[in-house]
């Protein structure tokens, strides 16, 4: 569809020293759809799906696949285009799987995109992006074949390779600043078990991708690589460094940026890392095909070729034509390469805007806790690194936002709720709660409609109630009242992010009337109501 965007996409090669390749390739992606199809014809017209189909609504999944192909001398080519319908959310959400097989010379070239794309008639407002990940045909690819891309020794596997003896830091300083280098390379600076792990981790989540390699602790080694690799892109012990393919035009050093697992950003960076490597980072094969479009235009380019002009000058205009069209899908090919190295740049600096944004909520709330009797001793010891979980948010604000009671329970339910990823929200949430819903509380005389004001002012959700058939029930309620420091609280009152875990959070607070507090009592996923306890 147009509307699609992009979830995971790469191309290499696989060598063909047998010269069986290509079939062996397509067999591999017949068996990745067998195991999701239930409709018998893909068993009974197997030859039809090695070479021509369109099969619509299959029975069970209501799946499409459609397959093309083309022979010629110069090199067979075959590709898929494959609809799903999501398991989660259904007709709300489709999934397309693109895969382009082309024999070149010695190898068979590799193309693979998976993208997805909302109904364009679902009105939803709830449609986030899918965390990306490795399409599990990419690792049975790469099962049993040699994939590289650039040259047959860039091999592209699952597992970090190593550097670890005196001789090899040449090796690593030329494959580094290679220009045939077409795919990210990592490079951890140090052999440490916690470099080694998540050397390991990323070699896995970003399979197909990019290449993980692990230089051992060693000072031959170091002063071998510090000869042969320029100051300016050298990885500084115990960090690792991203180099992205240097046949850019444009190669500046910061294109190249390092990671440090020790720093506080590293949890909220390694997804950008991911997200951009996976979704927006282009790996483009040179010949290769990408979709079933691409076919259709190889078999029609093929039919100009035979074509016998009528006239010389004709046939002057033919090869014209074939010659421009030659230097417009090269031209295609290389914008497309730079347009990743461009799409790489906004995500980084959407990383940084975000952290920017979040540094300076902290120094608002900074002057407000300074604002409201703390000492300037009390405030240097605050927030001294960026929060990385929910539970860390919520001490956090039990410092920063004196007007927050956070109790044991909020600090205890926000520990459990370990795998949040909507850490910003729920400090941004718990700040509102400082702010916006003291004010309309404490100091506004007025009898607004608090649930509208409060979200008209922050943006997010506020739910003073809870719904009649959770109110009926006794036992759900009961769930709603909180005992702290010997009085009891009615946290029914919430804010709300988000409606699906890991990407949700609910705060339950009431008012301590006499002390002028919000009482925190729960910060986390869901307290079950009706809703959730009939699901």
């Amino acid at each position: 569809m147009s509307n699609s965007i992009t979830h995971y996409q790469t191309s290499f090669r696989v060598n063909d020293s047998d010269s069986d390749a290509l079939m062996r390739l397509k067999a591999v992606v017949y068996g990745w759809v067998v195991k999701k199809e239930e409709d018998r014809i893909i068993q009974k017209d197997k030859s039809s799906f090695f070479s021509r189909c369109d099969w619509r609504n299959m029975f069970g999944t209501h799946s499409a696949i459609c397959t093309a192909s083309f022979c010629s001398e110069d090199g067979d080519a075959w590709a898929i285009h494959y609809t799903e319908i999501d398991k989660e959310f259904g007709r709300k959400r489709f999934w397309y799987s693109d895969i382009g097989l082309k024999k070149d010379g010695g190898s068979v070239v590799v193309s693979v995109r998976v993208s997805f794309a909302w109904n364009e008639e679902d009105l939803s407002h709830q449609q986030e992006a899918p965390t990306p990940t490795v399409p599990i045909v990419i690792r049975y690819i790469l099962q049993g074949n040699h994939v590289y891309s650039g040259r047959p020794e860039f091999r592209l596997v699952e597992k970090p390779i190593q550097f670890n003896e005196p001789g090899m830091g040449k090796a690593l300083c030329d494959f580094i600043q290679s220009g045939d280098r077409r795919y990210p390379l990592i490079v951890f600076n140090g052999d440490g078990s916690a470099h080694v792990n998540e050397a390991g981790q990323l070699a896995r989540v970003l399979t197909g991708k990019s290449l993980v390699a692990v230089v051992s602790h060693n000072a031959e080694l170091a002063e071998e690589i510090k000869t042969f690799l320029p100051e300016d892109f050298r990885i500084p012990f115990g960090q690792f460094r991203i180099f992205f393919p240097f046949n850019q035009r444009r190669n500046s050093p910061l294109r190249h940026r390092w990671y440090d697992l020790q720093s506080a950003d590293y949890p909220e960076q390694r997804r950008g890392i991911i997200n951009c490597l996976l979704r927006s980072h282009n790996l483009l094969e040179k010949g290769a095909v990408e979709t079933i479009d691409d076919i259709y235009s190889l078999v029609n380019r093929s039919k100009l070729l035979k074509l016998e002009a009528a006239s010389p000058e004709q046939q002057k205009q033919l090869d014209e034509f074939l010659q421009e069209h030659s230097r417009v899908a090269a031209e295609r090919d290389q914008w497309k390469q730079e347009s990743g190295v461009y799409a790489s740049e906004v995500d980084r600096l959407e990383a940084e805007t975000r952290k920017l944004e979040w540094q300076c909520k902290d120094y608002e709330s900074r002057l407000d806790a300074a604002g409201q009797g703390v000492s300037a001793t009390e405030i240097a010891k605050l927030l001294p690194t960026l929060p990385n979980n929910l539970l860390q948010v919520a001490e956090a604000a039990s410092r920063f936002f004196p007007r927050l009671v956070i109790t044991e329970g909020a600090l205890e339910s926000a520990k459990e709720y370990h795998d949040c990823k909507s850490i910003g929200e729920a400090w941004q949430m718990l700040r509102h709660l400082n702010d916006a819903m003291y004010k309309l509380k404490f100091e506004s005389a007025e009898q607004k409609d608090w649930e509208r004001t409060f979200q008209d002012q922050t943006g997010y959700e506020l739910a003073m109630s809870e719904g009649s058939n959770t109110k009926k029930d006794k036992k759900l309620m009961g769930l709603r009242k909180i005992q702290h420091n010997g009085r009891e609280y009615d946290i029914t009152p919430h804010l709300k992010h988000g409606n699906q875990a890991p990407k949700m959070v609910r705060i339950h607070f009431d008012f301590d009337e006499k002390r002028k507090k919000i009482v925190v009592g729960y910060i986390g996923s869901h307290i079950p109501n009706a809703t959730t306890k009939t699901m």
